[in-house]
């Protein structure tokens, strides 16, 4: 599987938006594609079926084709339609302070508003970055990496103890709040109950958080 480095050169390759099937199709009929091939395509791109997709859509199979050619033009498109939606919420991010671990709050925080607000594309893009075998030249399917480096390059790091590898303990508490985030995958598209829940685990999400800055930055 080859994967491109920078996102932002795959995005001028594809440029999703000027796609015909963007403004020939049918809104209603497109979005209900879209969702369908995406949920499709979240059992693995081997595994997913274009049959399955066109049926639940209600389309044609061949209109399926005359827009996007194949089921490999289908998943390309994809992929950069759904990275486009959630890049454009993290583009929005502003980070204000020098903390690590607030920035990483921000960002952890969004990312599990995005998974409640898009819970089938979330989906998608989590598969695709560990099953698009023999699928070449697709971008980077983690939309968070780019703002993760920023939080890395900004953070303060006198704020961590004098006694511990500040490098090796922002990797901890990164895997541990990604760790946390990709858990509520288990709530799937179940949106209602992930509502309900939603207070809950944010202030559990949040207290996780301050066990991690009572363990790593020094006490003042």
């Amino acid at each position: 599987m080859q994967k491109k480095s920078n996102d932002t050169a795959m995005q001028d390759e594809f440029d999703y938006k000027n796609h015909k099937v963007m403004h020939t199709m049918n809104a209603e009929k497109r979005d209900a594609l879209f969702d369908a091939s995406m949920k499709e395509f979240s059992k693995g791109y081997a595994a997913a079926n274009t049959d399955e997709i066109v049926a639940t859509a209600g389309i044609a199979k061949g209109l399926l084709f005359h827009y996007f050619g194949s089921k490999k033009g289908l998943y390309q498109f994809l992929l950069h339609y759904a990275l486009d939606t959630v890049n454009a919420e993290y583009d929005k991010v502003i980070l204000e302070s020098n903390d690590f671990l607030e920035n990483i709050w921000k960002v952890s925080k969004l990312a599990a508003d995005l998974m409640f607000r898009y819970p089938v594309l979330y989906g998608f893009l989590a598969m695709s970055y560990f099953s698009s075998d023999g699928v070449e030249d697709i971008p980077n399917a983690r939309p968070t990496e780019k703002l993760i480096q920023k939080i890395f390059k900004q953070s303060d790091k006198s704020l961590f103890r004098d006694d511990i590898d500040v490098e090796k303990a922002q990797n901890l508490i990164l895997w541990a709040m990604n760790g946390y985030v990709n858990s509520l995958s288990a709530y799937g598209s179940d949106i209602e109950k992930y509502q309900k829940s939603y207070d809950p685990i944010m202030q559990e999400f949040e207290e996780y958080l301050n066990i991690l800055r009572k363990i790593f930055y020094k006490q003042i």
